[in-house]
């Protein structure tokens, strides 16, 4: 049964799987990868999930079903070649190797006693997301974790080393290439993506692939369905030898050379245990006759589905959730109301605090209800928006969204003809638009403080919100004294937010957006002369 050529399959399949879609967060567009990128990422489990539901079951979003079949058909293969983490883990694993003693590098078969954390992992992960909640999928998704490493830390090393590439070749009068430019991320979502890279690693190096037989909510539902596939790893009774070589490359601790079994719901089918078996013991065949040397134990998989059956039970009988953050925000709110109340108009502009009731989400992505239920955090819409203006949130929307992006407008704003968030989202949380529809998406209204305003408050023109508004949503006329004064028109406007990032106030804005909980329509410009000119590279001063 030498079978050593299916894992330089697996190898090959991974890597560029994990190349394409390392180079889709990084915005480097290669062919043939960026061609593979967006198609790959229809195949990762959650997010295909979610997208099936954000676009009411649709036939294009059945990623997730192909993986469940050949996770019947073959076994966990989408852990081995076409997860991107669990790629990541094999590359820490193969460089833990090299710098531990050769006693030290082997693994060991570890029996089952996990499955009840593991399980329950997964119990309590299902019961937030039919609460209501992703804040467990978004913490433990294995593509989710992938795209904060990507964006949180991986794409700032990447510029950094591309501009010091940059500046040190323009020294030598060579230029091949242009600076990027790169962002400050909010520090507490640093700290958590470098904790989680911290996690990964650690378990990685000293335990394999222990995260996707503990923690990982995929790991765990594939190793369910692919507990007796068709085709399977199997120890040949007349070859194998019991010489321990295929338990010790075994990254799944999976592998019981002793009493020649495997454990299916754990094997990731790396298959190492081919190239390291010396006489052909172990391989991959077509799901043979059980004799006394079982594969497979039926107990145990009959508690796994009682299991599941009272998790689902379980489910049924759960109200939802409701996060009481919100809440707090609006009597934070009341309170500066009041406080700004009582002492009147500022001494200077930008003095008086704007009310940001709502988040603005992407446009797309319909309301915040339909983000926050959709959106896994994996940031990719972060990555590829051109301005990055979606910049990753911590507790923006409560524990209901934790860690999903939102729309900064003090750091930029939003290209009025931009959809590439629309075209990268893999879970449907923004669904597709083409620039036409996005012109009229109205993620938010614009709301203008007159008293904060420099032309109230210092007597002098200023006109930079007009000036930046794509739709004229905000328009001059006369104020007194020979000034103009911003004139708002909430139906034309479509939340870009590219008046409130050019109004000079600080450390408030006299003008800003406020976030719709339910995107609507702007009105469409009705006179001939077309939306104004884009000032995407022009500074507001």
């Amino acid at each position: 049964m030498k079978q050593a050529f299916l894992k330089k399959i697996r190898i090959i399949v991974s890597l560029i799987v994990f190349v394409a879609l390392l180079f889709l967060f990084l915005g480097i567009e290669i062919q043939p990868f960026k061609f593979l990128a967006v198609p790959l990422t229809r195949l990762q489990f959650f997010p295909s999930l979610l997208r099936f539901m954000a676009l009411f079951f649709s036939i294009s979003a059945l990623g997730f079903l192909l993986v469940i079949i050949f996770s019947l058909l073959f076994g966990r293969i989408y852990c081995s070649g076409f997860c991107p983490l669990g790629t990541f883990q094999d590359m820490v694993i193969a460089i833990a190797r090299r710098f531990k003693k050769k006693k030290n590098r082997r693994f060991h078969y570890t029996t089952n006693r996990k499955r009840i954390f593991r399980y329950s992992v997964l119990a309590i992960t299902l019961i937030f997301w039919f609460a209501g909640s992703l804040f467990l999928v978004n913490l433990l998704d294995p593509f989710s974790n992938f795209g904060k490493l990507s964006a949180s830390l991986f794409q700032p090393s990447y510029i950094w080393m591309h501009n010091l590439l940059v500046f040190t070749l323009d020294r030598f009068d060579i230029f091949l290439f242009t600076p990027l430019s790169m962002h400050a991320l909010p520090i507490d979502v640093i700290l958590i993506s470098t904790g989680i890279f911290l996690t990964i690693v650690m378990m990685s190096a000293l335990r394999g692939r222990l995260f996707c037989n503990t923690l990982c909510p995929v790991g765990s539902i594939l190793g369910i369905v692919s507990f007796n596939p068709l085709f399977r790893i199997h120890f040949s009774d007349e070859a194998c030898t019991g010489c321990k070589k295929c338990e010790w490359v075994c990254k799944a601790e999976c592998l019981d050379s002793k009493n020649r079994h495997v454990d299916h719901t754990r094997c990731i089918n790396c298959f190492n245990c081919f190239e390291s078996c010396p006489n052909g013991g172990i391989g991959y065949v077509f799901r043979p006759a059980l004799s006394g040397k079982k594969d497979s134990s039926p107990s145990v998989s009959n508690e796994k589905r009682q299991f599941l059956f009272h998790v689902a039970g379980g489910l049924l009988s759960l109200p939802l959730l409701r996060n009481t953050a919100m809440a707090r925000q609006g009597q934070r709110r009341q309170g500066r109301r009041q406080d700004r109340q009582r002492t009147g108009l500022a001494d200077k502009p930008g003095m008086i605090p704007i009310e940001h009731q709502n988040r603005t989400t992407p446009p797309g992505s319909i309301s915040h209800a339909h983000f926050t239920n959709h959106c896994i955090a994996c940031y990719l819409c972060v990555s590829a928006c051109p301005t990055k203006v979606i910049v990753p949130s911590f507790y923006a929307y409560g524990l209901e969204g934790f860690m999903q992006p939102t729309l900064d407008f003090h750091r930029s704003f939003c290209n009025y003809d931009c959809v590439k968030c629309t075209e990268v989202c893999p879970t449907g949380a923004i669904t597709r638009q083409t620039p036409e529809q996005k012109r009229l998406i109205q993620i938010g209204v614009v709301r203008f403080l007159v008293e904060s305003c420099i032309v109230t408050v210092d007597g002098t023109d200023c006109g930079a919100c007009s000036e930046h508004c794509p739709t004229k949503a905000v328009q001059m006329v006369p104020y007194r004294d020979g000034l103009f004064i911003p004139e708002i028109t909430p139906s034309l406007c479509v939340g870009c937010g590219a008046c409130e990032f050019a109004c000079p106030t600080e450390p408030y804005k006299a003008i800003y957006v406020h976030g719709s909980k339910t995107h609507q329509t702007a009105r469409a410009i009705e006179d001939h002369e077309g939306p104004r000119e884009d000032h995407t590279d022009d500074f507001p001063f």
